[in-house]
């Protein structure tokens, strides 16, 4: 596993707000993503994305991964918790919970999936 972040997520009850916040503080633009209610965030490096309508109230982080279904499986060995991954035009992700609660989530690159 290489453990490099590869993209984030800023979740948003309310994207304008949240276009308007992000856009002014660092200059990111947005865009339609690839499925309603989802934003593309672009200016940084790694890029990023929104989740409309999502209470969450903290970013959430994406680490590299080789194999996706060895890792959401490491991780529940190691007492936290992943859901099963889910498999998009850009490779997987899945989404975790240490065993302390912070949340994370893992991603793989398409070509390397297994």
């Amino acid at each position: 596993m290489t453990g490099n972040v590869t993209y984030f997520e800023v979740p948003s009850s309310d994207i304008e707000a949240t276009q308007r916040f992000w856009g002014s503080l660092f200059g990111w633009t947005f865009r339609e993503g690839n499925f309603p209610g989802y934003s593309m965030i672009d200016g940084p490096t790694p890029m990023g994305g929104t989740p409309h309508e999502d209470p969450s109230r903290y970013p959430r982080i994406f680490f590299a991964v080789d194999d996706i279904h060895a890792a959401v499986e490491h991780v529940r060995a190691l007492g936290g918790t992943a859901e099963d991954p889910v498999t998009i035009p850009n490779g997987a992700f899945a989404h975790c919970v240490d065993d302390q609660g912070v949340e994370f989530s893992l991603s793989q690159e398409p070509e390397e999936q297994a």
